[in-house]
């Protein structure tokens, strides 16, 4: 098998005086959120609400599987938080 060499030049500290990389500092990240994309997040939003409302109207939330799996999830948090 034949392996071919590697272009570009990979520093190592003892080569450029065992200086780290240089820290930006005073940089910050930025990000701006569109106008339509905090409209399209209100809106799945309100739909994720009325979707539960309409659970708890039906009862969904008062089945022994939901219940059950509420308890299980109370008792593993515990359980790993001690």
């Amino acid at each position: 098998m034949r392996i071919n060499e590697i272009g570009g030049k990979i520093s190592l500290p003892e080569e450029n005086g065992g200086k780290k990389a240089q820290k930006t500092e005073g940089k910050k990240d930025k990000i701006e959120i569109s106008s339509e994309a905090k409209e399209l997040y209100e809106l799945k939003r309100a739909e994720k609400i009325e979707n539960v409302k309409r659970k708890i109207e039906l009862g969904f939330y008062n089945s022994d599987a939901v219940i059950d799996k509420v308890a299980e999830k109370i008792y593993e948090h515990f359980k790993s938080n001690r």
